[in-house]
């Protein structure tokens, strides 16, 4: 009986702590994108209005500039995709 209440405890140990990790992988993968670091495979580059005739570096939308309006997210493939 002590073994059976010993694993118990360790399972729920053990879940517990994943639900911990799990819970903050989440929360990392909802902050926004530390551009610095982030790589383009497919290529790609930003315009915005306010940013007449410049390609701003970037492959996602959250490397758009903060006061950027009407940003366009423009890929290598010749997809575009508008920044909100």
């Amino acid at each position: 009986m002590a073994a059976t209440s010993m694993k118990l405890s360790l399972t729920f140990v053990l879940l517990l702590s994943g639900l911990v990790v799990f819970g903050e992988v989440a929360e990392a993968s909802r902050s926004k994108a530390d551009c610095s670091l982030v790589r383009c495979i497919q290529g790609g580059y930003i315009t915005c209005d306010n940013y007449p005739y410049q390609k701003l570096d970037g492959c996602i939308c959250d490397c758009a500039p903060w006061n950027g309006k009407n940003c366009v997210l423009h890929l290598q493939s010749g997809s575009t995709q508008h920044c909100s």
